[in-house]
């Protein structure tokens, strides 16, 4: 770890120890740290072997697939499939555990990209979690005949069961249906819900206006910047005594750079871009890693 980064690390220990509030933004990169990452091929090829056979090599090539020209019984296939992994075969992670000890005894709130639910699985007061996205727990009507929704893991056990793995298909008797109006269902969240932590989230950060806020985001790039990344840049310029700090660690591939730990130019010495894995700041900060 070089001086910069340590020096940077320092200055964000300082912030969460004297801050009044800390915001916190949790991405992908996060879980990736933690240990679900959607770019693990062989965690891919294990989990999901009738799509490595496909030609995917990742859970990450899948990211809108809702929109490609797959049958609805191999959107279900999948769905079932990643749901079932992502919630019953992966196991509360612990640097989830870790993250609510860094925030113990803070004025926190979270928002986060992710559906996984490991924030609750770590045991986060959910009433300080935003999940902007929503979660996998819930199916709604695809045609929104209804706000109702129900939860989604015994319907998705049962197409998991009847998937045929030689197409990789869900007989169409198995997909999930709206039970109202018998229109195919979709992946959903409760509207109240949202609404609510909508709300939740709003009045945290409009009640910071004239206090110290120390805004922390660990593994936040470009998938949707909207959801976390811009709003946070524009707390830090709104919000005198806000401090960002973008943890998330930067990497080059054929295509460019990738990760994105920087920050706008103009938000000078309030910002700091922090190139490391979300796991290894985390560490850090509890005194596990020098």
């Amino acid at each position: 770890m070089d001086e910069r980064t340590l020096e940077d690390l320092s200055r964000l220990k300082t912030e969460l120890a004297e801050a009044d509030r800390v915001l916190v933004g949790a991405g992908a990169g996060l879980s990736a740290s933690a240990g679900l990452s959607y770019l693990d091929e062989g965690a891919f090829l294990l989990h999901f072997p009738e799509m490595y056979r496909l030609g995917y090599r990742c859970q990450y090539e899948l990211v809108g697939m809702r929109d490609s020209d797959w049958t609805p019984g191999r959107k279900w296939a999948y769905w079932a499939t990643h749901i079932c992994y992502v919630r019953e075969t992966v196991p509360s992670l612990p640097l989830y555990g870790k993250l609510l000890r860094l925030l113990e005894g803070k004025d926190w709130f979270v928002v986060t990209s992710n559906a996984d639910r490991q924030f609750l699985r770590a045991g986060f007061d959910m009433d300080r979690v935003f999940e902007y996205q929503g979660n996998y727990d819930v199916l709604a009507c695809s045609k929104r005949c209804t706000r109702h929704t129900w939860e989604s893991l015994p319907a998705l056990r049962e197409v998991k069961a009847h998937i045929d793995h030689e197409t990789f298909e869900c007989p169409e008797e198995f997909i999930p249906r709206c039970p109202y109006c018998g229109e195919y269902a979709e992946i959903g969240f409760r509207p109240e819900n949202h609404e609510e932590g909508f709300r939740r989230y709003a009045d945290f950060v409009n009640s910071s206006a004239d206090l110290r806020l120390c805004i922390l985001e660990l593994g936040v790039g470009f998938n949707t910047p909207g959801v976390i990344r811009w709003p946070f840049e524009r707390f830090c310029r709104l919000i005198p005594r806000a401090t960002l700090f973008r943890v998330n660690r930067g990497y080059k591939d054929g295509v460019g750079y990738k990760g994105y730990p920087q920050v706008p130019e103009d938000l000078g010495n309030r910002a700091y871009p922090l190139d490391l894995d979300a796991g290894e700041a985390v560490d850090w900060l509890l005194g596990e890693k020098t």
